[in-house]
């Protein structure tokens, strides 16, 4: 099988790979794979393993299982500022000159808010990964991007915008433009986020920047055993963090190709992870903001009002933390996870129900306990890995088969003489089947990851007619007690683009991030493309934005508040660039 053929493969296993030879890694040893690199950091691996490892956490490590992202779902252009940026006839800033890239469901490129004219299309490039096509199917315009840009690139499709316009010159003649571009965003985020960050202007509605190009990538659905690992709903959108890696190496190097600055948009969160940035994507998206000209924008999230995240401290080895986790009936399964804040080692017993006990666990890597509560007919499954690698800190890591209705109590033990604080999450909302919840939950330090990532501008949501904090606005700070969000936007009913060709209404911090990657376009544009400031990138951009928002208390719902704080950041975004 070429690498393409193990990349859409059911049967073929992904990996990510450090590239670091002190540490252990899977992908050497897996039979007839393949190996992409994504930086100098991190690679991709396919294949299967070998018959004396097993897909699990003690196996195979944490970081290296990719994790599973999901969504997080023009009076708003008014409030935060664009509007007026816009409307300046001196500036002229309206995202000329700079590349918005977004990573989601893939784009609505016949929709109006997308085009300069019925013919030309502002979307530069799409990359479809999943379309399953040989190489002797690939378009010459394909190929040839391909090599233009590397070599990695081995599965999907890829259109130009050449081939967009030939499609919406088919479409004004009557026919089927997807019978030449026949890439489909079947869930409509992807196209409300670019729309919001990039559309152009209509009578109705318009983006933030409004003159941008666009580039695209589409991500394909995660693979059937990692839903099952992960035991996610079944009617969840489910994307991989792999093929998220390559979308972000993607972005750049098109971008670098074309010479032109570069906002990438991620619009998805993950509940996986030690929330201080410490993962393989972070890691990634933060290394590209570092990079001149590169800005990187995520969302905080969804999950402050879901009850999926607890902190504690435990204090000894006989007198633990309780962890209280209430199951609802409808689960399946779900995974959890707890993270050492400390250089403790934790460890943990488990009370069922019906009162099964199952004694402390010993804390040792390398082991899968596996333990089976009769009476509720549930299985357990608990690795530990006492050093992560990325973060040095310790995860647990919970799989609850078939759990039973009722109210699960873990113990967490402490193991050493100093006290063991940790945190603890479930996944995110739309992963999860059932009302399963924390009895003792706090909506502190509820951002999803990559929002942790220091290096990266993390946005909150607002209503943007109220002035308040949207109630599922992911919530900071960090685990490591950096301050997130490092800003707030609009996020709650703003209106925008749909598939088909129609507006509607949408909330999430996804829709606040693309506020403030369109204002970062305008910012570039003023900069780079103006000649203002040759060199911005994440840093510059992000202490511009914080300088310029606004921390009014008639403003923001009348509350008044310190700045920065762990839910506005610092405060509503305003573009003031120049």
């Amino acid at each position: 099988m070429t690498c393409g053929e193990l990349i859409m493969s059911e049967d073929i296993m992904d990996f990510i790979v450090y590239n670091n030879p002190w540490y252990f890694n899977p992908a050497a040893d897996l039979e007839g794979g393949c190996i992409l690199e994504i930086d100098d950091n991190f690679s991709v691996g396919y294949g299967l393993l070998p018959p004396e490892l097993k897909m699990n956490v003690s196996d195979v490590g944490y970081q290296t299982i990719p994790k599973l992202y999901g969504l997080m779902d023009t009076s708003s252009m008014d409030s935060s500022g664009i509007t007026a940026t816009l409307n300046q006839p001196f500036l002229n800033v309206r995202g000329q000159g700079v590349i918005i890239g977004f990573i989601d469901t893939g784009i609505d490129y016949t929709h109006e808010v997308f085009k300069s004219s019925a013919t030309q299309s502002r979307i530069d490039v799409i990359w479809d990964q999943s379309v399953n096509i040989s190489e002797e199917q690939r378009s010459s315009e394909d190929a040839e991007l391909r090599r233009s840009i590397g070599d990695i690139y081995e599965f999907g499709a890829m259109y130009t915008r050449n081939q967009i316009n030939e499609a919406l010159a088919a479409k004004e003649r009557g026919e089927n433009p997807y019978d030449y571009v026949p890439s489909v965003d079947e869930n409509g985020h992807g196209t409300f986020i670019a729309g919001i960050a990039a559309g152009s202007s209509e009578p109705s509605f318009t983006g933030a920047a409004p003159e941008c190009e666009l580039a695209v990538v589409k991500l394909k659905p995660a693979k059937r055993y990692l839903r099952e690992y992960f035991l996610i709903n079944e009617n969840a959108e489910a994307f991989e963090e792999t093929d998220i890696m390559l979308g972000v190496r993607f972005l750049l190097d098109y971008a670098s190709s074309k010479r032109l600055p570069l906002v990438i948009c991620f619009g998805l969160g993950t509940g996986s992870g030690p929330r201080t940035g410490a993962t393989p994507l972070a890691s990634v998206l933060g290394m590209a903001a570092r990079r001149t000209n590169v800005v990187v924008v995520t969302c905080m999230g969804n999950e402050a009002n879901n009850r999926a995240h607890i902190s504690g401290q435990a204090l000894s080895s006989v007198s633990p933390y309780t962890i209280e986790l209430s199951v609802g009936i409808q689960d399946r399964g779900f995974a959890m996870e707890i993270w050492a804040n400390t250089l403790d080692v934790l460890s943990v017993s488990i009370i069922s129900p019906s009162g099964e006990s199952v004694p402390r666990l010993p804390a040792r890597t390398g082991a899968t306990n596996v333990l089976k509560f009769i009476l509720e007919n549930t299985e357990v499954q608990v690795d530990y890995r006492v050093v992560d690698p990325l973060s040095g800190n310790e995860v647990i890591f919970f799989r609850f088969i078939n759990p039973a209705q009722g109210i699960w109590k873990i113990n967490v033990y402490s193991l050493t003489s100093i006290k063991g604080s940790f945190n603890a999450w479930l996944p995110i909302k739309n992963f999860m089947q059932g009302d399963t919840f924390f009895l003792s939950s706090t909506p502190d330090t509820t951002l999803t990851e990559p929002a942790a990532d220091s290096r990266i501008i993390s946005i909150a949501a607002y209503d943007h007619v109220t002035g308040a904090i949207s109630i599922d606005s992911g919530r900071g700070y960090n685990a490591e007690g950096i301050v997130k969000p490092e800003l707030a936007a609009p996020g709650v009913n703003v209106y925008g683009p749909s598939v088909g060709g129609g507006y509607s209404y949408r909330t999430g911090t996804s829709i606040a991030a693309a506020h403030v990657a369109g204002a970062a376009a305008l910012l570039l544009t003023w900069g780079v493309y103006y000649g203002n400031a040759r060199f911005l990138g994440t840093s510059d951009v992000k202490y511009i934005l914080i300088r310029g928002a606004v921390r009014d208390e008639s403003v923001l719902g009348g509350s008044t508040q310190d700045f920065p704080n762990n839910v506005w950041g610092d405060s509503e975004i305003i573009v003031s660039c120049c």
